[in-house]
């Protein structure tokens, strides 16, 4: 979510946008517990989507996460911790919760795997939160296929969360069991992020939009959603026509030839 971190814009933008997405078709709304500035400014994106879909009661599910915390109060610092251990996800769920301003929770993730704690015992913990009626639904993200099957072993899992964009290629064993099993695989960074910036200057990609009549960002984003039937874009936006952009993206149609082009560029070793 761009609208909690860094560079992020004034609160009242940041709800016009979500509302500009959500006018736009858009109904799934991806958070953390840990996006905002710094480790002070935990839960700042859920408070933002609670205040935004106050006016929009039931239009969309919402995806949050928990097992990542920040330990500075500084911006700049990098201290993402994986913290997977069952006490610390009831913790961040119940956080969570409150933030959100709900009963139960979508969507939930294990934002990361935990090298400390075994993948069962933090899925394991996720189940009973949605036992309780915690969470609805359960995901896992930044996972590899083998530890996506670990995690299957110990729960229902609907989704996975992790990065792929044109130049980022999902591990191909891991949209492949998503696919099998018919589990949504949530693409975040889809533009690359933070080389999102190429994406404008992209040859590929400017020819494709130039022939559609679109954007480069939603060339990229409508080539990414073709990959898979499994695949589901996660684009961040930081205002309203950044969230329109991205809902137009879903319902462009590429061409055989130009999404041959776009596959030999992007993904030459899958062709």
């Amino acid at each position: 979510m761009n609208l909690a971190g860094e560079g992020r814009p004034a609160r009242a933008e940041a709800v016009r946008t979500i509302h500009a997405a959500l006018e736009a078709g858009v109904r799934l709304i991806d958070v953390a517990d840990v996006y905002g500035l710094h480790g002070g400014d935990a839960h700042h994106g859920e408070a933002l989507v609670a205040e935004a879909l106050a006016s929009w009661p039931g239009e969309a599910w919402v995806a949050t996460k928990g097992g990542v915390r920040r330990t500075a109060r500084d911006p700049a610092a990098e201290d993402w911790v994986h913290q997977g251990d069952p006490a610390y996800l009831r913790r961040a769920c119940e956080a969570s919760l409150a933030a959100l301003g709900v009963e139960a929770i979508d969507l939930y993730f294990l934002h990361a795997v935990d090298a400390r704690v075994p993948i069962e015992e933090s899925v394991g913990a996720l189940a009973a939160l949605r036992r309780e009626g915690k969470v609805r639904r359960l995901g896992v993200s930044n996972v590899s296929a083998a530890e996506l099957a670990r995690a299957r072993r110990e729960a229902p899992i609907v989704a996975v969360q992790n990065e792929a964009s044109p130049f980022v290629a999902p591990e191909p064993a891991l949209l492949e069991a998503c696919e099998a099993a018919d589990l949504a695989f949530l693409a975040y960074a889809p533009l690359g992020g933070w080389r999102a910036g190429r994406i404008a200057h992209e040859a590929p990609l400017r020819r494709a939009a130039d022939a559609l009549g679109a954007t480069p960002h939603e060339v990229a984003l409508a080539w990414l959603l073709g990959t898979s039937p499994s695949l589901v874009a996660v684009a961040g936006a930081t205002k309203p026509e950044n969230a329109r952009s991205s809902a137009r993206a879903a319902r462009l149609r590429l061409s055989a030839e130009l999404r041959a082009a776009l596959d030999a560029a992007y993904r030459p070793a899958e062709g």
